[in-house]
């Protein structure tokens, strides 16, 4: 029996450990896995790191982007004037003049300039891999910590179907398999990784249909068998799709303002986004929930922020308010990732948004609906919608 690189399969061993066979993701697995975890890189390195660099360079910084045991040399170029430029050794033969060319492209904050972009490089196994990166502005007084980082994640990686009882699940990793890893197998369906309901770490027993697997790594290979231990099935994820019941909060605002949700925004429809100030994605979505706000907000359309900035954050967040001029109420607890609400909803990548329905506490919208230029149109439908309902 011949098998293809494509094809996705399982092979038996003798020891019934199952190995399961991958698909090599070139670009895309972020969207995939739901989200990222940002890695930083100081641009602390001498011109050295590098034997051929671009000529003419006005403002060079050096650094690496690491991934496992793998790194790529780097130098970004930011002149005073002119446009920011960014070289990667991708081929890691240190000349930076023989590389495919970085999409480095100068984006508008305020006033302030973010640079974004992404690159291919190639990887331990021969193949090309694409990170993303970003950049916020070096000039940027609120984020003096990263005016010499360069901020990254990898969006390559490989998908896993993997079989547990008679269920089959789509999983996937970015960057390359470590001997110690975690997976999200999406047991309810809904598209959202779910941290405290649908993760496996590798050699640590999991039951998620009546039979506790394990999974392990060996050499670059993925295994599961059955454990020896048996643990309690763990129940599903809260089911936060479209027509679903949201979830009952009670929360303080930054301004003091005592909430309870959804009943507080009765004869509203109001759109919870999780989000953070170093978050590039949910930055990037302030303009069109901005529009949005604009247009419907004295016709009952609300925005509750759930913040997942860390601790002791207060004065940088007041101040990314003021300057992104933002108007709608914002709750903070300083915990990141731990934050009350965003575990209660098990929000595992952000931005994360739903929008509700304030009587019923229908899920109206998700992520899928809430985000990019559609946001505006998407809300008047909601509310016209909600206005014929109550005729």
């Amino acid at each position: 029996m011949l098998f293809s690189f494509m094809a996705m399969c399982f092979l038996m061993s003798a020891d019934d450990k199952t190995e399961i066979t991958a698909d090599f993701i070139p670009k895309g697995i972020t969207r995939r896995m739901g989200g990222y975890r940002p890695i930083q890189s100081q641009m602390d390195q001498e011109e050295g790191i590098v034997q051929v660099k671009p000529e003419e360079l006005a403002n060079p910084k050096y650094g690496y982007l690491t991934l496992d045991k793998t790194k790529w040399a780097y130098v970004i170029d930011e002149p005073e004037e002119g446009d920011a430029k960014l070289y990667i050794d991708s081929n890691r033969d240190g000349d930076l003049t023989n590389d495919p060319e970085v999409q480095w492209t100068a984006k508008p904050a305020g006033e302030y300039t973010m640079h974004d972009g992404s690159a291919k490089v190639q990887l331990e196994n021969g193949e090309l891999g694409q990170i993303n990166m970003y950049r916020f502005d070096p000039k940027d007084a609120r984020r003096p910590q990263l005016k010499n980082v360069l901020l990254f994640y990898p969006d390559f990686g490989y998908e896993y179907t993997i079989k547990l009882d008679d269920e089959e699940f789509k999983t996937a990793t970015s960057g390359s398999l470590e001997d110690r890893f975690s997976l999200w197998l999406d047991r309810n369906n809904d598209g959202r990784p779910s941290r405290n309901y649908e993760m496996v770490t590798s050699d640590k027993p999991f039951n998620f249909t009546g039979t506790t697997y394990v999974i392990s790594s060996e050499n670059g290979k993925m295994y599961i068998e059955k454990s020896a231990e048996q643990i309690e099935q763990l129940p599903p994820p809260p089911d936060l799709r479209l027509g679903k019941q949201s979830l009952r909060f009670a929360a303080k605002t930054t301004e003091g303002e005592e909430l309870q949700f959804p009943s507080s925004y009765a004869g509203k429809v109001v759109m919870l986004d999780f989000w953070a100030t170093w978050c590039g994605p949910c930055i990037g979505e302030i303009p069109h929930m901005k529009e949005a706000y604009a247009e419907w907000h004295d016709k009952g359309f609300e925005i509750l922020g759930i913040n997942f900035d860390s601790e002791n954050m207060e004065e940088k967040l007041a101040d990314f308010l003021k300057d992104k001029e933002l108007p709608w109420a914002q709750i903070y607890e300083g915990k990141g990732w731990e934050t009350t609400i965003g575990q209660m909803h098990d929000v595992s990548g952000i931005p994360f948004v739903l929008l509700v329905d304030g009587d019923s506490g229908e899920i109206l919208g998700t992520s899928s609906e809430l985000r990019g230029p559609g946001l505006t149109k998407f809300i008047g439908q909601a509310l016209e919608k909600k206005a014929e309902a109550g005729k």
